[in-house]
Order: structure tokens, then sequence, then C-alpha cells
């Protein structure tokens, strides 16, 4: 798997024991510079946050010393996601229950589609997958078809490698929708996109290829329904997903168990630590659960397009 562009696996593992300084940061992320506090351990393994720490100023606030890091742009709703994750590594459930109660769901989408994203760009890769869990359970709760802005904004706006999993969910998100009943609009509106982005209408005739090759009907087989299981009977690939479907992990898990189900130990919190504590739709009684591209090809290889 590629890894992020801010990605340092060489930080040694001495480096969060021989910390020297404020324990705390305070991030002031936004042109209003929105105050978030994480532990400085948290985040002393990812070279993105160490390099800012290392140019960063410190403040004292009521005796406390804290590294002061502005990320002027970064959203702050997004990095509210980030520094909970950070904190609790549990799944955004009750951010979505509180975007469904203020009828924020369509803001809470693209703040999980650019923490998927800051989450490739520093190899996160468990809060990556994490994040494309909660994109899903939106679509899937809102019953959404695919979006032609998201189309628009990864194909357009995003690094390839970075946003290789949301293209391929976006992929099979299209032929489903395209396989539905759907308006004259949209279907214009997609065709247009297809036109627009030859990548994505290479990676999405791939799909659909295979899908026909595997005996599988896009129509039914819906990518916002994500199966709490990688193994799966012959009927319930015909409706959704395996588990891991779109997940960085997806080529090397198989049929096994998500590693994303194992729990953290809470006394060694890694921002590089391929799990976080179990979530409801990680559970057996859950009802539907919740490869990097090649560095010289903008597209999905077809090895890599899900059809099960």
């Amino acid at each position: 798997m590629q890894r992020g562009r801010f990605a340092d696996r060489r930080a040694s593992a001495n480096t969060l024991s021989s910390l020297a300084g404020p324990a705390t940061v305070k991030m002031l992320v936004g042109k209003d510079k929105q105050e978030f506090l994480l532990a400085r351990k948290l985040l002393a393994s990812c070279q993105f946050f160490r390099q800012r720490m290392d140019a960063a100023r410190v403040e004292f606030e009521k005796g406390q010393a804290h590294i002061v890091v502005a990320l002027e742009d970064q959203c702050p709703d997004m990095f509210e996601l980030f520094t909970y994750w950070m904190n609790e590594r549990r799944n955004f459930d009750r951010f979505i229950d509180a975007a469904e109660a203020d009828h924020t769901c369509k803001e809470l989408h693209w703040d999980l589609v650019n923490l998927h994203l800051f989450a490739a760009q520093l190899d996160m890769s468990a809060l990556q997958d994490c994040a494309m869990d909660a994109i899903q359970d939106v679509y899937l709760r809102r019953n959404w078809d695919i979006n032609p802005k998201l189309i628009n904004y990864v194909y357009t706006s995003c690094d390839p490698q970075e946003s290789c999993r949301l293209r391929k969910w976006i992929v099979a998100m299209t032929a489903w929708t395209l396989g539905g009943v759907v308006s004259t609009e949209m279907s214009n509106s997609i065709q247009r996109q297809f036109d627009q982005f030859p990548d994505f209408w290479a990676e999405y005739h791939g799909h659909t290829r295979k899908m026909a090759q595997t005996g599988l009907e896009g129509h039914f087989k819906n990518p916002q329904l994500r199966l709490p299981s990688n193994n799966l009977r012959n009927e319930e690939r015909q409706f959704g997903f395996r588990q891991c479907s779109f997940h960085t992990h997806r080529s090397t898990v198989g049929q096994g168990r998500c590693p994303h189900a194992a729990s953290l130990s809470p006394l060694v919190p890694s921002p590089y630590t391929d799990g976080y504590f179990e979530s409801d739709s990680d559970r057996g009684e859950s009802r539907f659960g919740s490869r990097m591209v090649s560095p010289s090809s903008d597209t999905i290889p077809e090895s890599d397009l899900e059809t099960s």
C-alpha cells in the first residue's frame, strides 16, 4: 500500500518516551483559529504534525504550557471529527445522529469526505477506513444516490492515490444509482462526468464488467450496505458489500476478520494503529456491520474493483 504524503515510519519507538516540553498541543484551526487540544504523544509519530510542532511556539495559560500549532487551511468541523477520533478511537455514529436531528447531514458528509482524505495524507489507515464507514452510513440513513458534486470534487481536486478508496466506492455507488430508477437530470449529469473524466468512465466500465462476469446485479448490490463480515453467503453478496470492501486493507484481509474489530490498548494510543475500539457496527448483531493505485496510474486497477 502506498504511504500517505506525510507518513514517516522511521520515527523510533523512543519518540514518545523521550518527549521533552509541553505535553499538550493547542491546534488553531481555520481562519477563525478555532482551538482544539490534543495530547502531544498522539501526534509525535506523524511527520506532518511533528514538523509543525518543532517549529511552533510555546505559550502559557493558567500555569499550563501548550505547543501552539496553526492549521489555517483545515476546516474546524472536519478537525473536530479528527480530534474526537484521536482521543476516543470510536466510530462517528454520534455525529451522524446529531446531524440527522439538526438536518445537517450534507455538511457532515463533506466533513467526512475531507477527513478521509486528510487521514490518507497522514497515512492513518484506521481513521481513513472509519471515515469511509461513516460516509457509507450517512448515505444509507438518508437513502441518497451518488452525489455528482462529490464525483466532480474527487476527480478534479483530489490526489488519485489519496482518494483511491473513495473513488472505488463512488464507482460502485454510480453503478447502483444508474441501475435503479433514476431521473433524466441525474442520468445526464453522470453521463457528462463520464465524458469529462476518462478515469471515472474507465473505472466504472471495469466495475460493471466484473459485476457481469460474477453474475451480480448492480441495481441490487447497494454500496451503502456494509455487511458485518468478509465471509459472505451467496445471497448476501447480492445485496451488499463485504465489511472491508472499501477499507485500505481490503486486498490483504480476504475473508478474514476486519482488523479494526480488535480494540486498541488504551495504554498505548497511536495514530498509526490499524485498529480502534469496537463499534456497534462491528458486532455480529449489527444489521449491516458498518490498495492503493500504482503511482504511475490515475485509475484503479481492474483487479482492485470490488464486486463481492
